[in-house]
This record gives C-alpha cells, sequence and structure tokens, in this order.
C-alpha cells in the first residue's frame, strides 16, 4: 500500500459548474479523503508559481489570469496511490473524468491536480501557507466560542441533555433551523429538504460554510459563547465541523442499549407493552443507521453512556462541560 497525499484546485469554473460535490463522491468511492481545504481568491503570483513549470507556453498568461480571476477550493487529498488516482481517474480528461465532461478548452478545464509525486509535494508546500491561513482564520473567528453537537440513537436523551445545558446558559439550538436561515436566504420558496439535497450535490462546503455563518450569527444575536446543538444525524455536516472548528466543536454521542431504550419509548408514548415500543422506535432507529449515526461514534469527542438515572446524567454532563469550557 503507498499512502501518498496530493491537492486538487477547483477551479473557477469548476465552481460555477457546481461541481464540487461530485469531485466529493468520486474521492469516496476511490478510498481517499479530505484532510485539509480551503476556498480563496488567489494571488496572481501564487498561480504564477503554480504554473512555474509551464511558464514558456502560449497559455502561460492566460491561465494565470483565469485562475487568479474568482475564489477556487483547494483540497487536501490522502490516500492509497492517491496522486495518480486524483489525476488519472478523478481530474483526468478520459470520458468518466471531470475534465473529460466539463471542459470547455485548456484553459477553463475546471479543476487541477498535480500529475506525479514530486509535483504533488511541491504544490502541498506551496499550498500549506494557504491552509494555515484558513485554520487561522478559524481559529480568530470562533475564539472563546464553544458548540456542543448532540447526537444518537432514538430516546438516547438528546433533548434531555439540550434543555439541562439550556438551564445552565448554554443556549439550545436546533440545526434544523439554522439550515432553515440559510434556505430563506438562498432559495425561500425550495422546500427545505429538496434544497440541502440539491446543494449537497452541487457545493456541500458552501452549504456548510453557510450553516457556519448562521449558526456564529445566531450565537452573536443570543449574546452567548456556548450552544448546543440538536440533533446531529451523520453525513458530512459533523466531519466538516470538526475540521473547521477544531477544538472549538464537540461531537456528544449519547449511548444507551437498546432495550432500556425500548422501555423508556415505551413509558413517553404511554404503550402498552416492549413490543408496541419496537414497532414505534425501530424504524426511527433504521433512518438514523441509514444517515450514519453510527459513524458518528466513532468520531465523537465524548461518549456519554445515559443508561442509568437522570441525577448520573447530569454529573456526566456537568464534567463534560468543565473538562470543554475550562
Amino acid at each position: 500500500m503507498s499512502i501518498q497525499q496530493t491537492i486538487i484546485i477547483v477551479k473557477p469554473d469548476g465552481m460555477t459548474k457546481g461541481l464540487v460535490g461530485q469531485i466529493l463522491r468520486s474521492l469516496q468511492e476511490h478510498n481517499l479523503r479530505v484532510i485539509d481545504h480551503a476556498r480563496f481568491q488567489l494571488e496572481r503570483e501564487w498561480v504564477e508559481n503554480l504554473y512555474d513549470q509551464e511558464k514558456d507556453e502560449i497559455y502561460f498568461t492566460e491561465v494565470v489570469e483565469w485562475v487568479s480571476s474568482a475564489p477556487v477550493l483547494l483540497l487536501k487529498i490522502e490516500g492509497n496511490k492517491a496522486v495518480d488516482l486524483v489525476k488519472r481517474r478523478i481530474i483526468g480528461r478520459y470520458p468518466e473524468g471531470i475534465r473529460g465532461q466539463y471542459s470547455e478548452n485548456w484553459i477553463k478545464n475546471v479543476a487541477h491536480a498535480p500529475d506525479s509525486s514530486e509535483s504533488a509535494l511541491r504544490e502541498l508546500q506551496l499550498a500549506e501557507p494557504i491552509f494555515e491561513r484558513r485554520r487561522m482564520i478559524d481559529e480568530s473567528r470562533f475564539s472563546g466560542k464553544m458548540v456542543f453537537a448532540l447526537t444518537g440513537m432514538s430516546e438516547c436523551g438528546k433533548s434531555t441533555v439540550g434543555k439541562y445545558l439550556d438551564s445552565r446558559g448554554i443556549a439550545r439550538l436546533k440545526i434544523v433551523k439554522i439550515f432553515e436561515k440559510v434556505r430563506d436566504k438562498l432559495a425561500s420558496d425550495e422546500e427545505l429538504y429538496t434544497f440541502l439535497r440539491q446543494q449537497e450535490e452541487r457545493d456541500p462546503y458552501a452549504l456548510w460554510d453557510a450553516f457556519i455563518d448562521e449558526l456564529v450569527a445566531e450565537m452573536d444575536r443570543l449574546n452567548v459563547n456556548a450552544v448546543s446543538i440538536e440533533s446531529l444525524y451523520g453525513g458530512g455536516l459533523g466531519p466538516y465541523l470538526k475540521q473547521k472548528l477544531g477544538r472549538h466543536f464537540c461531537i456528544v454521542f449519547l449511548d444507551v442499549p437498546l432495550e432500556i431504550r425500548l422501555v423508556r419509548q415505551m413509558q413517553r408514548e404511554n404503550l402498552p407493552d416492549v413490543e408496541s415500543a419496537r414497532k414505534h422506535l425501530l424504524p426511527r432507529d433504521e433512518i438514523k443507521e441509514k444517515s450514519g449515526i453510527s459513524a458518528l461514534k466513532e468520531i465523537a469527542d465524548e461518549v456519554v453512556d445515559n443508561s442509568g438515572t437522570l441525577e448520573e446524567l447530569y454529573q456526566k454532563i456537568d464534567q463534560l462541560v468543565r473538562k470543554h469550557l475550562q
């Protein structure tokens, strides 16, 4: 196995054509992962350095002007044989490659990737200050702030924890409400889940950045530095927030055995027996499993056993809060 790192630059035409989502899906299909990213408008001098080995080509000036003309997305990629997979199979000119499908010409060819291990190393070194700048901007933006993302299976206690945190001055926010604010700004006439699906297909990073913008705006509006958000479903949002917010973001997975959750469902809905509770709870569990809740448990910062009493749960949450807000 040859684990390599490489870079993709989604050019201005790739951005406007909404190809980010397609590129990210292709990376997943080839078992490659994004370990860093940055969305910036590149300076002309930086682009000249990127294409330095092609400076004698007749298209050099035109390609530099084009790539530096509008914001682009830089993706740092890691995985087995990443350099060749990205360049040949994902970005390549072959019919199934991004360039093969969407390029207009040699200049507007939607994305760039290095074609060798040596050029990948050089371009990653060139891009590192940009990634570092993005990290510094994010760190500055969230300085003094903390976000607790609550997740888990059905009847695990997310709402209970959210309400308790709210009583302790950590405002309780609903993820769906934040996404509604994003939708209202971008496409107010769209049904929410249709809007989210379409946006994730085109550019999930842009959608999740808009989510972060609204989250920060709501924290400022409430004049609070710590919030809980619920409920965090599976998929890319959780890992993205974890990468973007770093130590200012904590995934809290509330873990409860199925047998206890069934009893709680029965009591909550005043059901006659556990089998009736099973018919209510298991379909909801199935939806959560399909969304990737189990994967969130694997990357959670805190896994809280909520199989005991309410008082025991509150004690665990108090300890957790002190740990992350100190």
